[in-house]
């Protein structure tokens, strides 16, 4: 049997739903502040994180980072991260697992070390495009490279 007390709970909460929607306002103008965009493999490992310190959401399509850290992980058991991309600002395109952007970028492997401006990162091709001013500083041994 139901008591009066938990009907008449029921009945102003029920009573609070529309109340609280009519001052519920979304705006895609305003910033997600610590933004963190996971993505998997279809066998659940982690692929790839996006952070940044802001981000806002230009389209259903696009959405514009401040601070931008992108985490790239082996994809397997051992959830390691294989390349970390920094960059001031960044566009990220989440349906074509594409991340651009005009100013400075920093790519950083356990092999090298790659910074310069104008970029693009496509990541079902694993590639990263730089336009200009780049400078590559490798960390491997390159043996028998200049004989």
């Amino acid at each position: 049997m139901i008591c009066r007390a938990s009907l008449f709970a029921a009945f102003l909460l029920l009573a609070a739903v529309p109340a609280a929607r009519a001052q519920t306002h979304f705006s895609t103008n305003a910033p997600i502040i610590n933004f963190r965009l996971p993505t998997f493999t279809p066998d659940g490992h982690r692929e790839w994180l996006v952070r940044g310190s802001e981000a806002r959401f230009a389209s259903q399509d696009q959405v514009d980072i401040s601070e931008l850290t992108l985490s790239i992980f082996r994809g397997d058991d051992t959830d390691k991260v294989e390349t970390m991309i920094l960059a001031p600002s960044a566009r990220v395109l989440p349906g074509e697992s594409v991340v651009t952007g005009e100013d400075t970028i920093r790519v950083i492997n356990d092999d090298f070390e790659v910074t310069g401006v104008k970029w693009r990162y496509e990541h079902k091709q694993k590639r990263v495009t730089i336009a200009k001013n780049v400078r590559v500083t490798f960390r491997a041994e390159l043996k028998d490279y200049l004989q």
